[in-house]
């Protein structure tokens, strides 16, 4: 049987049917309707690219984090008015380099590498909350971009997941 090829996912269809059996693209509609389709998948695809500058975005911020973390560690080594609290420069290690290290696996597996970090971030704040809540408030608006912006990712991240299950080509 003879097919054609729906001009909205580029699947392969039957010649005979009315609608794409994958997008739903109307093969006997209006050209109004038809064109209405496309614009709409094409807006729906834009997810995929968001979803991508969304994980650019989380792999600088897990790199900005590691940062910061492996920053402390030198000022608290080199400075001579701080004493080296071991405990301290020890959590610090383990949180920058989980942080490189999801940085560097983000695009392998972006949902549990963008969760991860997010839980570890989340932790921190709510442990330095309970050990000193003057200094869990410094840098507030700093930590809620860092959260927003891991959560955002996750949120466009599942909503790429969910087109490409609905539209796999």
């Amino acid at each position: 049987m003879s097919s054609i090829q729906c001009p909205a996912c580029k699947e392969p269809q039957e010649i005979n049917v009315s609608n794409c059996t994958n997008c739903r693209f109307p093969f006997t509609g209006s050209t109004q309707e038809k064109s209405k389709h496309i614009a709409q998948f094409i807006n729906k695809k834009s997810v995929i690219n968001d979803a991508e500058e969304a994980l650019s975005r989380s792999k600088k911020i897990l790199f900005l984090i590691s940062g910061y973390n492996f920053l402390f560690i030198l000022v608290s080594i080199l400075s001579s008015t701080i004493e080296v609290d071991v405990f301290s420069i020890s959590i610090n290690l383990i949180l920058g380099l989980g942080f490189v290290i999801c940085g560097l696996l983000l695009k392998k597996s972006p949902m549990f590498f963008s969760v991860f970090p997010l839980g570890m971030i989340l932790c921190l704040y709510t442990v330095n909350f309970i050990l000193d809540p003057d200094l869990a408030m410094r840098g507030i608006i700093y930590k809620l971009i860092i959260v927003g912006s891991l959560i955002y990712s996750i949120y466009l991240l599942q909503k790429a997941k969910t087109f490409n299950k609905q539209f796999s080509s």
